[in-house]
């Protein structure tokens, strides 16, 4: 195939842009019936209008709400947000009592209480996090898991009955309503089928939005229930774990590298017996560190230069796979500390294909181990289960297989392009239906990894976490529901035009007849793979391959989305995310960027790269060994954007 590519772009291609366009046409004549039918993901459609309340019980100020004379922190919390809110819907203002006073005639009873109707609550099947709304006859009780289950519980009952929404750190949504109405009869139950919920986009960093949104990673104040906690690093320890400092006195604790031949601290030699217990005694001083915590992270560092050494490569033989090695390494490790830290699991990844990634053989992972199995190497233009790519379908078996052997298993996942990162994502149609075969799968945690912190914040960063968080809390949601009432409130009333823009984007990332053509004429510009991932190449037609009439298209949606913003805050956000679009035509040179007017698309160039700076976005792709990813002081306005990075 190269060879073929190289043949036809020793050409000047684009001189002889009619021949190699009428050649696409013969070529796709011939080759469709070889291509797969495009998959198809989710096309956003407006939900189904929700049926307003008009009877059953009204909430006045007759109601107090009622929590223990013991009450938790988070509980606290639940009974203040739950007061304010429905202050702030109607003005009603309703009373916190503890269950040491008197039954009042009309109560909300708010985590566990003394209160009759409390023994009507399954407390053990909830968990730390499941919800439990129910009436009895006048009065609501609204509980939940031990540790944060009553607080998202109060979130749940103001989302559902008053249409209460944190959509970012920034918008919080409460809908004024006359009355205070709820159905007469309620009695709702959730258990969330993940129980760790993590995502780097950058509004989940904000610990209000945290949990409004149910995302439970890292250090949170006992005020929200805590957090599902990490001893030591969070991933690729193996750097932490031993010293690597040791290679130069002890070089056989570290691997002999298969990439280099000689002992490298690129990795751990696994069956030296002296670096398992350097390893075991980190651990033990991550643990005494934070006791607390509910994971501690073995895992290993982010190359393939693994341990080729005589005992290493046997046991991956027999185990036929890297993970053979892996496993055993981490379940002594696990058996360690078990007495100590019982209720600890011992985390380690399941990370890129042909080394760790395809499960072992023989071994099986402890009962206090969690495998978190990367999909790095998948594509994510429509769901995995779509049928369309050998990747998929591959981490699909490996995800399978893992589940049949461990009784933990998380999934990291990827929602950006990371040599793009304000390039269009085509994957919103996708994400559902991923966090739904993961639950289906025995997952119980999920990291969806994306462009971290607002420098890189030009490509839908804030909807990307308010729907990854929402449908890591519950995959099986109305996920219309969540892209509009998103877009509506944070774009204003053009907001048809931005999710149009989307659908757009999810239908047309790369799998059109016409990639042929584009092969033909701009070789360097196309992945014959079929599907986008996440390490895509800004020129990428798997990114988004488009005619000059959708672009168009494209433009007009934009700037009717602009125009109706109805405030300038919306406006802004309507621009931000228009980076990504603007980001693309200018690496392509298409529409006002275009190369057939040079002077015109220089100066657009810069417009462009003064956007940039006022919406502070610094960061255009991870960094490699040429340059850091970071947006340069010195931009060339001759070049495309893509080549505006520091150099190192």
């Amino acid at each position: 195939m190269n060879s073929v590519k190289s043949f036809f772009y020793s050409f000047n291609p684009r001189y002889m842009m009619p021949f190699f366009t009428a050649l696409s046409v013969v070529l796709t004549s011939v080759f469709s019936i070889f291509i797969p039918a495009e998959p198809e993901g989710h096309i956003f459609t407006p939900p189904a209008e929700k049926e307003a309340i008009t009877q059953g019980l009204e909430i006045t100020d007759e109601y107090v709400i009622v929590v223990s004379d013991t009450a938790s922190e988070a509980e606290i919390t639940a009974a203040n947000l739950l007061k304010s809110t429905f202050e702030e819907i109607n003005g009603t203002k309703i009373d916190i009592i503890t269950d040491t006073a008197d039954k009042t005639e009309k109560e909300i009873a708010l985590g566990k209480t003394d209160r009759e109707y409390d023994d009507t609550v399954d407390y053990a099947s909830l968990g730390d996090e499941g919800v439990c709304i129910k009436t009895v006859d006048d009065d609501l009780v609204i509980t939940g898991g031990e540790k944060r289950g009553t607080l998202y519980s109060a979130y749940t009952f103001l989302e559902e009955y008053f249409g209460y929404r944190r959509f970012t750190p920034d918008l919080t949504v409460i809908p004024e309503a006359e009355k205070l109405l709820v159905p007469a009869e309620i009695d709702y139950t959730y258990v969330p089928p993940f129980m760790f919920r993590q995502t780097d986009w950058y509004p989940g960093n904000n610990k209000e939005y945290k949990v409004a949104n149910r995302l439970n990673d890292g250090t949170m104040p006992e005020a929200a229930g805590g957090g599902v906690e990490y001893a030591g690093p969070f991933c690729h320890t193996f750097s932490s774990l031993v010293p690597t400092s040791l290679i130069e006195t002890e070089p056989e604790l570290f691997a002999l590298g298969v990439q280099t031949g000689e002992r490298t601290t690129d990795q751990l030699c696994l069956t030296n017996p002296k670096t398992l217990e350097i390893a075991k005694a980190t651990v033990r001083d991550w643990l005494a560190a934070n006791p607390d915590a509910a994971f501690v992270s073995v895992t290993q560092n982010d190359n393939s230069n693994y341990c080729v050494c005589e005992e290493c490569a046997r046991i991956d033989a027999e185990e036929g796979s890297h993970s053979g090695t892996m496993i055993r390494f981490v379940n002594a490790i696990a058996d360690d500390i078990r007495e100590d830290y019982p209720n600890v699991l011992v985390d380690t990844f399941a990370y890129t294909d042909g080394y760790t990634r395809q499960a072992p053989k023989i071994t099986v992972p402890r009962d206090n181990v969690v495998i978190r199995l990367c999909s790095i190497e998948c594509k994510f233009s429509a769901p995995m289960d779509s049928g369309y790519s050998e990747d998929n379908e591959e981490f699909l078996q490996d995800l399978k297989d893992w589940s049949a052997i461990s009784d933990h298993l998380f999934v990291w996942d990827y929602t950006t392009d990371y040599n793009s990162l304000l390039s269009p994502f085509g994957n919103f149609g996708a994400i559902q239906r991923n966090l739904q075969i993961f639950a289906e799968n025995d997952v119980i945690g999920v990291f969806e990894e994306g462009a971290s912190g607002t420098a890189a914040d030009g490509e839908f960063a804030a909807l990307r976490c308010y729907m990854l968080s929402r449908l890591m809390w519950d995959p099986y949601q109305d996920v219309d529901k969540l892209m509009y009432d998103f877009c509506e409130a944070y774009y204003g009333a053009g907001y048809q035009n931005i999710i149009d823009f989307i659908n757009g984007i999810d239908e047309n990332n790369g799998f059109g007849f016409n990639i042929i053509q584009y092969w033909l004429i701009f070789p360097e510009h196309v992945d014959m793979e079929y599907g986008m991932g996440c390490f895509d190449k800004y020129y990428s037609m798997n990114v988004l391959n488009i005619d000059n009439e959708t672009l168009k298209e494209y433009d007009e949606l934009w700037e009717n989305a602009i125009a109706q913003a109805q405030t300038e805050w919306q406006k802004e956000n309507v621009r931000r995310s228009q980076i990504c679009w603007r980001y693309w035509k200018a690496n392509f040179k298409r529409g006002e960027f275009s190369a057939l007017n040079e002077s015109k698309r220089i100066a657009e160039n810069e417009k462009f790269y003064n956007d940039l700076l006022h919406f502070n976005i610094s960061s255009l792709m991870i960094a490699n060994a040429r340059h850091t990813g970071r947006l340069t002081d010195t931009p060339d306005f001759k070049t495309v954007p893509a080549e505006w990075v520091k150099a190192k």
